[in-house]
């Protein structure tokens, strides 16, 4: 009997099962008879629909699907072809949340042909995604600018359709995804954090909020990063590092705050910050255990709180929302966008701006409220004089 490729022979009590077996995909059982030339049509087929399936997950030159998996690799019989080099230098936690927009995006517009590309397409894009959430549609149209870049540089796409596009708006109500901390809040957090022995939440609490780290470098900033150095200002610590996200080099000044708590907590491990065990922070961990602890604060009316859909009490304030914090303090201080950018490590100056605006904002509020507070007090000491 002749053997047929890619057919597996399967033994059980009674009876012999036929499979299709090619790679990691497998079918079956297949309903020929072992050694007939249905059997061998019945495998044709499949295989031919097998090359039609790799043919459709291919690039298609010309096409935004094409960009999007030359940008961040194709998926193919199971695994997925090698992404560019801008899509490799990001965070793994970026690429896999990149990874699964790209998949979809392939699915809604894989097939749009380059030159049919303008402003219009891709605020109509922006829009239809916006309806599945402000914060998918905003991270498509990320990946779709990186993946586009290359098409819009060549001339490809004749004019840059990304150019004074806005992001998709934050539905109202909906609030700061990551709200600026009070420092009465900062310091709560942390002196709090050292009272119940929890010093690794301290540093990282401390970490966000004086050195304005991402989470990601929260988690995997190591002790050898400070380095201790002697220069015409005298004996001080600066923090040497390349962040995990952007890979941008950091090397900065260790603040005076951040130094006070590090000398108020002990070393337990090769990174600053660690968790409750004494090991390096993982990301979604650190998250958890700082809802958690904020959370507790709220309940008990130390820090700001907020009920969910069930009536629960939370804290909003985020890990994220300690790099805002700092950000919008070297803003209030008069930071330039370029030291801002080489304080938090941005690549760009559009977080810059923000903070910027942020800090303007404040700052008119408080002068508002003083001319306010001038005013009442005024009629307070009129009124004690007998005056009007």
């Amino acid at each position: 009997m002749e053997k047929i490729r890619y057919v597996q022979r399967v033994k059980t009590p009674g009876a012999v099962y036929l499979y299709f077996r090619k790679g990691d995909y497998r079918e079956g059982p297949l309903a020929s008879p072992e050694g007939s030339e249905e059997l061998r049509a019945e495998v044709q087929a499949i295989l031919h629909r097998l090359a039609g399936i790799q043919a459709a997950q291919q690039p298609k030159p010309g096409t935004v699907g094409g960009m999007l998996k030359a940008y961040a690799g194709a998926m193919v019989d199971g695994k997925r072809t090698p992404a560019s080099a801008d899509f490799l230098v990001l965070a793994r936690s970026t690429q896999a949340l990149y990874h699964q927009a790209v998949d979809e995006m392939i699915e809604d517009c894989g097939d749009v042909a380059l030159k049919d590309v303008d402003r219009m397409w891709v605020k109509g894009m922006r829009d239809a995604w916006a309806l599945r959430g402000h914060r998918v549609a905003n991270v498509r149209l990320s990946v779709l600018a990186n993946a586009l870049a290359p098409a819009i540089d060549d001339e490809r796409i004749p004019a840059d359709p990304f150019s004074r596009l806005k992001r998709a708006k934050t539905p109202r109500g909906k609030g700061e995804a990551h709200p600026v901390w009070d420092d009465a809040e900062v310091e709560i957090a942390i002196e709090t954090a050292i009272a119940k022995k929890r010093p690794g939440l301290a540093r990282a609490i401390a970490l966000g909020r004086y050195g304005g780290f991402r989470r990601q470098t929260i988690c995997a900033l190591p002790l050898n990063a400070r380095v201790e150095t002697v220069d015409e200002d005298g004996k001080h610590i600066r923090l040497s590092w390349v962040t995990e996200k952007k890979r941008v080099l950091c090397d900065k000044p260790e603040d005076a705050r951040l130094t006070a708590v590090m000398a108020r907590t002990p070393n337990k491990a090769l990174t600053i910050a660690y968790n409750a065990d004494g090991f390096p922070w993982k990301e979604r961990q650190l998250n958890q255990a700082l809802d958690r602890f904020m959370a507790a604060l709220a309940k008990a009316g130390k820090v700001r709180a907020a009920t969910d859909e069930k009536g629960e009490v939370y804290c909003p304030l985020t890990i994220h929302g300690l790099r805002h914090s700092r950000g919008v303090e070297l803003a209030h201080h008069g930071a330039s966008d370029a030291q801002i950018m080489a304080q938090l490590e941005h690549a760009t100056d559009r977080m810059a701006k923000v903070y910027r605006r942020q800090a303007d904002r404040r700052k008119l509020a408080d002068d508002g409220q003083k001319l306010v507070d001038n005013v009442v007090r005024l009629k307070v000491q009129n009124a004690g004089k007998g005056g009007t």
